[in-house]
């Protein structure tokens, strides 16, 4: 049920040649600033786009839209999944069961996804996928504006 999509940031060989003279540790750090900035501007326009859509419920949705960067396969590659954050609350209910322990009722929106690509009753009303189609331009500048902020910072 995952939707993938993705952006390749390209025609930046002036950062690309200015990045690879950084050593590695200084290369990375800047990498991951940008792509958590570009994915800050995913996560904003995801949160308007489900408040204008109605998909409010409890708030849960809108407040676990994050994204988290994956580890690294290699120095010159870096990837971030954005999405809601959904189903740990319920493992961790399950653990402290078992364990005879209360846990802090989170709210934990699992039902997301019903409202992302809708049910035979429901229709979907996508917030994730139209955010990240109209704010693709935004992310690129916003990406090369950070990589260059972070190459002039640690040139110097």
């Amino acid at each position: 049920m995952a939707v993938k999509t993705g952006m390749t940031f390209s025609g930046g060989a002036e950062i690309a040649a200015n990045l690879a003279l950084l050593p590695v540790k200084m290369r990375k750090k800047i990498m991951r600033s940008a792509a958590v900035a570009g994915a800050q501007v995913v996560k904003k326009r995801a949160a308007e786009i489900a408040k204008a859509k109605g998909v409010i419920d409890t708030g849960a949705t809108i407040r676990n839209i994050a994204g988290k960067v994956n580890k690294a396969t290699s120095e010159d590659y870096l990837q971030i999944n954005i999405g809601v954050r959904h189903g740990q609350i319920r493992d961790e209910k399950r653990r402290a069961k078992k364990q005879g322990r209360a846990v802090k009722d989170v709210d934990d929106p699992w039902y997301w996804r019903f409202t992302e690509f809708g049910t035979s009753k429901q229709a979907a009303r996508p917030f994730m996928r139209p955010a990240f189609e109209e704010s693709r331009e935004r992310v690129l500048e916003v990406v090369s504006q950070k990589l260059k902020e972070g190459i002039e910072r640690y040139k110097e």
